[in-house]
């Protein structure tokens, strides 16, 4: 019984920390970048709001496409041409992949924000969702925001 409770207080103990994970992003033709916890919080943030579940929930955190920047994307007026055909992979710990095309998270042609999101309403995401969910501010469905988010890579679409 008391190991029991041992091994629970170390796990609860742990879990903040297994939350704080750094991100991989990779772009074709470039060296991958490691962005930890830390680089994330010094990016520009923003927010994005999901509804999921008949819920609306406001979701922060690091711009997409300033990650994607500091691994060395073309992106603003200089997003063009061969550029365009580049696609996003954000993949998550369960295998799942999202894509986007580069041009979905460049401000320059797109209003609404991708963030690569670590706080939902005001609190850090949970371990169901986090450490990173990258959300698509705007979309109709969350069918594109994956959760668990481990790795984001850019490549050319064919």
């Amino acid at each position: 019984m008391r190991l029991a409770a041992v091994f629970a207080a170390t796990v609860l103990a742990l879990a903040p920390a297994a939350l704080a994970q750094d991100l991989k992003v990779t772009v074709q033709g470039r060296d991958s970048i490691v962005l930890t916890p830390a680089d994330l919080a010094a990016l520009p943030r923003g927010k994005a709001t999901m509804v999921e579940g008949g819920k609306s929930a406001v979701y922060e955190g690091a711009l997409l496409n300033a990650a994607l920047v500091q691994a060395g994307v073309v992106h603003g007026d200089r997003l063009m041409g061969r550029y365009l055909n580049q696609v996003v992979l954000v993949k998550a710990a369960d295998g799942y992949v999202s894509i986007l095309s580069l041009a979905e998270t460049d401000p320059f042609y797109r209003t609404n924000p991708v963030v690569i999101a670590d706080h939902k309403d005001g609190a850090p995401l949970d371990a169901r969702e986090g450490p990173y969910r990258v959300v698509v501010d705007g979309d109709l469905k969350p069918s594109r925001s994956a959760r668990q988010v481990t790795t984001i890579e850019v490549k050319p679409a064919f």
